[in-house]
């Protein structure tokens, strides 16, 4: 928490509740946009895998209508 409340009161000039209140907000929009982050990741790699595998089923009908015309 120290962290936060760095960041929100550099010189330790707030009143310790405030600082602390500030500390708290800044800490929960901190791992907001983490998870955010994450989703949006996951969300990417999701994606990239379902065109990686479509791909690939591509390549297979390709190759058996190859096989099958030779």
């Amino acid at each position: 928490m120290e962290r936060f409340e760095r960041q929100v009161d550099p010189d330790g000039s707030l009143d310790p509740v405030e600082r602390a209140r500030r500390a708290d907000f800044a800490r929960k929009a901190h791992f907001t946009k983490l998870a955010l982050r994450s989703a949006q990741s996951r969300r990417k790699a999701a994606a990239a895998t379902k065109a990686a595998e479509a791909a690939e089923r591509e390549l297979e009908e390709l190759a058996a209508s190859h096989q099958e015309a030779a």
